[in-house]
């Protein structure tokens, strides 16, 4: 396997920025092997590109099925182009792509390009992937922000001194001034008016017990607004779970599943559930 923790630089946001990757290139039974597709993964509000993969086995559940995983850095973004701050939207739209092409010759047709994200991350792989449906086959949000409307109300309330005004403020400015084109609503039923055949799969997952900004009752609603519109494919998963690594664990094996139209979730949940003989 190949992990290249990278830091390149990018012309759209004028400065170095972290990249790294995960290549699942060879296997003993197997030799030297390409990667069948890739996932872009985003990560959540005061994370960074490491933590996903330091705290769950995607980087295990990639390799056993050929993906190569690329993990975004975007802080305190919201994965737009920010109000006080860099657009990071236009990088990993439009940027990203020629760079991972020409550095590290990543390079897959849409069919095999899928993003996924948690927390802000899933807020963000909604936002990108339902704009940019050209782009990805797969999109998925992992206990994701879907009401930015609603939370950038709540923000609005707040003291500036609080933690959550401080992270909204940088991304939408101090009147948090939500554009249709940031709203998950407004994007799911644009692709919805979409020709099937150029939808993106889609998938919405929550824990049951995460009330971190009401975020189950968020992914709720969208998840209810979502089924009653003319989408290809749309799967809205929930299970007892908080927001946390043991969560979104669970929750990217059945995205690296469901983008790939696979059993291999229930065969890992299968061995999990084994039982074992002393």
């Amino acid at each position: 396997m190949a992990y290249i923790n990278s830091t390149i630089y990018s012309n759209v946001l004028r400065q170095e920025v972290a990249l790294d990757l995960f290549l699942p290139n060879d296997k003993p039974d197997r030799g030297i092997i390409e990667p069948r597709g890739v996932i872009y993964f985003l990560h959540g509000l005061g994370s960074s590109e490491k933590r996903f993969r330091e705290y769950t086995a995607v980087n295990r559940y990639a390799a056993d099925n050929d993906l190569a995983m690329v993990y975004v850095s975007a802080p305190q973004s919201f994965y737009n182009d920010m109000k006080y701050g860099l657009p990071y939207y236009t990088y990993i739209t439009e940027e990203l792509p020629q760079l991972l092409k020409s550095l590290y010759n990543i390079d897959f047709p849409r069919e095999k390009t899928f993003i996924a994200g948690l927390s802000m991350g899933g807020y963000g792989a909604f936002r990108i992937g339902l704009s940019k449906p050209e782009m990805f086959a797969g999109v998925a949000s992992l206990s994701g922000a879907c009401d930015i409307r609603m939370m950038a109300e709540t923000v609005k309330k707040m003291p500036v001194i609080e933690g959550d005004s401080k992270s909204f403020i940088p991304a939408f400015g101090e009147d948090c001034d939500i554009k249709d084109e940031q709203d998950l609503y407004y994007l799911a039923k644009k692709v919805a008016e979409m020709p099937k055949e150029k939808q993106p799969r889609i998938a919405l997952m929550t824990g049951k017990q995460d009330d971190l900004f009401f975020l189950h009752d968020q992914a709720k609603a969208l998840g209810e607004y979502m089924k009653g519109l003319d989408l290809r494919e749309f799967k809205y998963m929930a299970w007892d779970g908080v927001h946390d690594y043991t969560f979104w664990d669970r929750a990217i094996l059945h995205t690296i599943s469901y983008f790939l139209q696979n059993d291999y979730d229930k065969k890992q949940i299968g061995l999990w559930t084994t039982e074992a003989t002393l």
